[in-house]
């Protein structure tokens, strides 16, 4: 079993991890990582920038002259994948699905038919990075979805008619009482009538769900009137809700409360509460008035009168090992739940007891098993007795009509699949090279020619384990990736395939970032606050040797950029900078100077007269000098900039810093401070992790979503 270091974790689902951590109030969240490359022509900038040893002269377009972004471009949708976790599904018959994960929706007419009959749509107007929790569709033309970023809703009137038919609606947060939370669950039992639930305790209804943030009315029932943000704790959360009807609306919360109410709409005094289990109920489902099924832990909770009170719910431990993740019952004699290790659990009699229910596992990834884990399914939607999709957080949906005929009755489709882009390196721009967390280089000799420019290919003959985390490019003949795992890996050949690649493991922590100013010098760091260096990069292990460099704070060194052999430049999660003018020298050849309270993820130094690195605070932090202590530093932060991941400076009159909700801040002045910085919206949604400018005429972000967002300069 291999380790992986602990900000390696942080740093996979970067979209998912900071969202799901954005939506508990955290105020730490993952990383994603990329990776800078120094060389003659600027490389790539994240986690590990890239830098060039001097700015290249061009004579047009000017550095100040803005660059035009294209949309997206997925090219890295090819196993091993990461996927991308589903987080919930609604489908109001056979013949439409509606399922929703960070910022998109994935819809079908004909659910069973296969990957092909899924589409994926990326849904943009949020305010922040979304994290599309629920959703509901009561009918063919109308799905409300629910993120739990924001006090937002995504509709649509017609959800397969792509992007333009889903609107973003965002409810006014001014009041104490919901302002920051996000919402959690929706249910809709007509097209005229929906309830959303929030983690600070609201319902929020409407019975014109798609008439704008003024039809939807917003009343706390569970918990103090006023919930801190982030509190995370019992009674400030509600977590589903289950409405069969405009006179019956049963949710749940964080405590293990059901909260119930005959009159929705009827103000707070309208719900009451009552206090059934000891853990958190996580769904509910309530195909009647008279009936009602809610999971939590492993408990399922049942009612035949739901708004009776505490006496009127009976507890069932079905599992004392794996947690209920979601339920849907088409009838009262047919209920669907489903775990966090791929299980299906069935029963046609849901108030019988612990005996009246069936586990059957239908979805499995060995991996995950040889780990003691399984695949959590996220959801499940079952319109009817003969017909149920489950969803999970892998990107795939489980579908059957057959619902109680066992494993082989289900049917596992991917549906929306993608790999994380960490780090991109391109110096020239005639080669791009980028890798992902699932061991994939990503590679094109024409990074502005399109998805089928872009070559996919695993450089460990298909195991997804190894997390590619940096690369850095000095030149056609030579690039340099680190891994997670330890390992450097080698090619002097990139776009070769993979048997030009060469992994090499050196035995130490997990690599974070690597810069290769030229082909005698790559400088790689580590978790462990180590830099990692060699003079003769393809020449396996004993050709590299190990510092520690960043002992005295105990923080993990993100990035790293070398303009040339005699400046390097790290940074850490502790806001350091890691500087040396001799990076083989050892230990003592590198100084520590303190710049910025927030973690630097990405550094870049076009020369060694300047180098720019980026924070988690949306912060740019610039110098003229960088060995010349903290005081050689400054910190601005550009208007409308927040969580910045990777940075990429093609010439000492142009940088540019990428990151959260798919923003790039570029200055032709970085040192100018905040005013000389401008925040450009590029990328829709996405979770851009990092940027290689080649030249000032051609830039190349990544994102989380394994798509390319390529930035020129006009005719």
């Amino acid at each position: 079993m291999f380790e992986v270091g602990v900000m390696a974790y942080m740093r996979v689902a970067v979209l998912a991890v900071v969202l799901i951590l954005t939506a508990c109030g955290s105020s730490s969240g993952p990383k994603a990582q990329s990776s800078s490359q120094p060389s003659a022509t600027p490389t790539s900038m994240a986690a590990t920038p890239s830098p060039t040893t001097s700015a290249s002269p061009i004579s047009t377009p000017t550095a100040g002259s803005p660059l035009t972004w294209a949309a997206p471009v997925l090219v890295d949708h090819q196993p091993p994948f990461g996927g991308n976790g589903i987080n919930g599904v609604s489908c109001t018959s056979s013949s439409l699905c509606v399922a929703v994960d960070y910022g998109k929706v994935i819809t079908s007419s004909n659910p069973t038919a296969g990957a092909a009959a899924w589409t994926v749509t990326n849904v943009d107007g949020f305010n922040d990075v979304p994290y599309l929790a629920s959703v509901s569709c009561p009918s063919d033309s109308l799905c409300v979805a629910g993120d739990q970023n924001s006090h937002t809703l995504a509709i649509s009137t017609n959800p397969t008619g792509g992007a333009a038919a889903w609107t973003v609606t965002k409810l006014d947060s001014s009041d104490a009482t919901r302002g920051g939370f996000g919402f959690t669950g929706v249910s809709c039992p007509t097209s005229g009538f929906c309830v959303a639930v929030d983690s600070g305790g609201n319902v929020v209804t409407s019975t014109n769900p798609a008439g704008g943030a003024t039809a939807w009315k917003v009343t706390h029932v569970d918990g103090p009137t006023v919930c801190l943000k982030g509190e995370g704790s019992p009674p400030c959360g509600l977590i589903a809700v289950s409405c069969p009807s405009i006179s019956l609306c049963v949710a749940v919360d964080v405590a293990g409360n059901l909260v119930t109410s005959t009159n929705p709409t009827g103000g707070a005094a309208a719900w009451k509460l009552a206090h059934v289990v000891g853990a958190e109920l996580g769904e509910v489902s309530c195909p009647s008035t008279t009936h009602c099924v809610a999971v939590g832990g492993g408990d399922v909770v049942t009612s035949a009168n739901p708004t009776g009170g505490a006496t009127t719910w009976r507890v069932a431990q079905v599992t004392g090992t794996h947690n209920l993740t979601g339920v849907s019952c088409p009838s009262s004699s047919l209920c669907m739940a489903v775990d966090d290790f791929g299980d299906v659990i069935t029963s046609s009699n849901p108030t019988g007891g612990v005996a009246a229910w069936k586990f059957t596992n239908v979805d499995t990834d060995p991996v995950a098993t040889a780990n003691g884990v399984g695949v959590s399914l996220a959801g499940v939607s079952c319109p009817t007795t003969s017909f149920c999709v489950a969803a999970d957080d892998s990107g795939n949906v489980i579908t059957s009509t057959n619902p109680t005929g066992g494993a082989a009755a289900w049917t596992v489709t991917n549906v929306d699949s993608s790999n994380q882009l960490q780090s991109v390196s391109c110096p020239t721009s005639n080669l791009c090279v980028a890798v992902d967390y699932f061991g994939n280089v990503v590679a094109s000799n024409n990074p502005t020619g399109g998805a089928a420019a872009w070559t996919v290919t695993n450089v460990y003959s298909g195991a997804g384990k190894y997390h590619l985390i940096g690369v850095s490019c000095p030149s056609i003949n030579l690039c340099v990736a680190v891994d997670q795992t330890g390992n450097v890996v080698t090619s002097t050949n990139p776009g070769g395939g993979a048997a030009v690649w060469t992994v090499t493991y050196l035995g130490g922590e997990a690599l974070s970032g690597v810069s290769c100013p030229n082909s005698g010098l790559c400088v790689a760091v580590d978790e462990a606050g180590n830099v990692v260096t060699s003079t003769n990069p393809t020449g396996g292990a004993a050709a590299w040797k190990v510092a520690n460099v960043d002992r005295l704070s105990g923080a993990g060194l993100l990035g790293v950029s070398c303009a040339s052999n005699s400046l390097c430049v790290a940074v850490d999660i502790a806001g350091n900078v890691v500087t040396s003018t001799n990076p083989t020298g050892g230990a003592a050849a590198w100084k520590l100077a303190h710049v910025v309270g927030a973690e630097l993820w990405g550094v870049s130094c076009p020369s060694t007269s300047l180098c720019v690195a980026a924070d988690n605070g949306g912060d740019v932090v610039s110098s003229t000098n960088p060995t010349g202590g903290a005081a050689g530093w400054k910190v601005a932060h550009p208007i409308g900039s927040n969580f910045l991941s990777g940075a990429s400076c093609p010439s000492v009159s142009l940088c540019l810093g990428v990151g959260y909700t798919g923003n790039v801040v570029s200055s032709s002045k970085p040192t100018g401070g905040a005013a000389a910085w401008t925040v450009t919206h590029v990328a829709g949604s996405n979770f851009l992790t990092a940027v290689s400018c080649p030249s000032i005429s051609l830039c190349v972000a990544v994102d989380s979503n394994g798509s390319v967002v390529i930035g020129t300069h006009g005719a």
